[in-house]
């Protein structure tokens, strides 16, 4: 009996080595879509971010509907649909944050960047992204990019982090 996934696997459109890659984590999983999430963070991993094309390519890839992967791209807020900098700084927006100062330390990255919430800073090193909650209420307000974290910010703490990320 053939695994499910070699049943109608469709063309392969990536170029090696990433798509012989992507075909042995397609092979891991009982299902062609139920690769997806992995699928679409090692392209993004080797783009940057996932393209109007990258999520046509995974839609036919996975046999799935392009609607389906637009779906599961927009939730996550790990995906980019945009190119982003090389740091993704993500400052907490909640009430915690909010009541401790968040909003000044937004302020101040926005002008130090010169970039407005969302944005990359022309240097493309940063994309300043507000996010709903890092679960660091204990330090608010805080603020994340890769496996650093920052906290009790104040404007003057947010405009120093900087130097950490430049």
């Amino acid at each position: 009996m053939r695994p499910v996934n070699e049943a109608a696997a469709p063309r392969n459109p990536f170029p090696a080595p990433l798509g012989a890659e992507l075909d042995r984590v397609v092979a891991r999983y009982p299902q062609r879509a139920a690769a997806m999430l992995p699928v679409l963070s090692r392209l993004q991993a080797e783009r940057g971010f996932l393209s109007e094309s990258t999520v046509e390519e995974v839609a036919g890839y996975l046999g799935v509907p392009a609607a389906h992967v637009h779906g599961v791209v927009s939730f996550y807020s790990m995906y980019d649909r945009e190119k982003v900098g090389r740091h993704k700084l993500y400052v907490c927006r909640t009430l915690s944050c909010r009541l401790r100062g968040a909003e000044e330390v937004m302020g101040a990255l926005e002008e130090a960047l010169g970039v407005e919430r969302g944005g990359t800073s022309a240097d493309g090193r940063v994309t300043l992204v507000p996010f709903e909650c890092l679960g660091l209420c204990e330090m608010a307000p805080c603020a994340i990019a890769g496996e650093r974290r920052w906290g009790n910010l104040d404007p003057a703490k947010a405009r120093g982090m900087l130097g950490d990320l430049r």
